[in-house]
């Protein structure tokens, strides 16, 4: 909200607006703030880490994803010559709830403590990831939203390797821990910082869904919680803690951990 209205008093009639935000709804508040401009959908698939003031580091590899559209066509060429070449899609929506089904780590890597590859290499911290991931997608199919494929694997089968003990993990997501060791996710970021983090714009988007269509996403829930107090202070939880606290939340749920 913030950002729009500081774009409003600057960005010209004809502009064009990308929201490169996580979450689902940010460019709908651009859209209601910014009357008339040509407001789209973006998604990062790319980790970033800041390596001091002014400086940051590509840590993964992708290309901005950005929802079609006519407007863009004078701006391709500059983009692909920044060496961000842009990928248009006709469904932003399906790609920004596969972008946020994989971005449900970044609250399991925020309480951790630890970099992103020393995280995914605990089995512990990924089945508490599966089980984010995998209540996320029991009600994307109830609201019939088919996330997009950004990985080898369809997003639905994610959880299944993200269960498998750690040296067959290892072998079979080889490109899932091709990071940079040092990067930690953006909500780690901003713990670290003092700042308030995103988790109501990622894990938050879970437990709206299920409000919409009358259900609960408790796993999500409580990950926000967590979030919260890690915020005002918390120490960081070990994979077997954190999965443990994640596990008494979906008890009796139809979904494994």
């Amino acid at each position: 909200v913030q950002a729009a209205a500081e774009l409003a008093g600057v960005a010209s009639p004809n502009a064009v607006v990308i929201s490169f935000q996580n979450g689902i709804g940010n460019a709908d508040v651009l859209r209601a703030a910014l009357p008339g401009r040509s407001v789209l959908a973006g998604m990062v698939p790319f980790n970033v880490v800041r390596r001091g003031p002014g400086a940051f580091h590509q840590a993964s590899e992708g290309e901005p994803e950005v929802e079609a559209s006519p407007a863009l066509a004078s701006f391709q060429a500059d983009f692909s010559r920044a060496g961000f070449a842009l990928r248009q899609h006709q469904d932003m929506l399906a790609v920004q709830w596969a972008k946020l089904l994989l971005n449900l780590n970044n609250a399991v890597n925020a309480l951790s403590g630890l970099p992103l590859r020393q995280e995914l290499a605990q089995r512990d911290y990924r089945r508490c990831l599966a089980l984010a991931q995998a209540e996320a997608l029991a009600l994307l199919k109830q609201a019939r939203i088919q996330p997009a494929r950004l990985t080898p694997l369809p997003a639905g089968w994610i959880p299944v390797l993200l269960r498998l003990p750690d040296a067959l993990f290892a072998r079979l997501a080889r490109t899932m821990l091709a990071i940079d060791p040092s990067a930690r996710s953006s909500m780690a970021d901003d713990l670290a910082a003092g700042r308030r983090t995103e988790v109501d714009w990622i894990n938050g988007e879970v437990v709206r869904l299920a409000e919409r269509l009358g259900q609960r996403a408790p796993v999500n829930a409580r990950l926000i919680s967590l979030i919260r107090a890690a915020e005002a202070g918390t120490a960081n939880w070990s994979g077997e803690a954190l999965l443990a606290e994640l596990l008494g939340r979906h008890s009796g749920a139809g979904w494994q951990a």
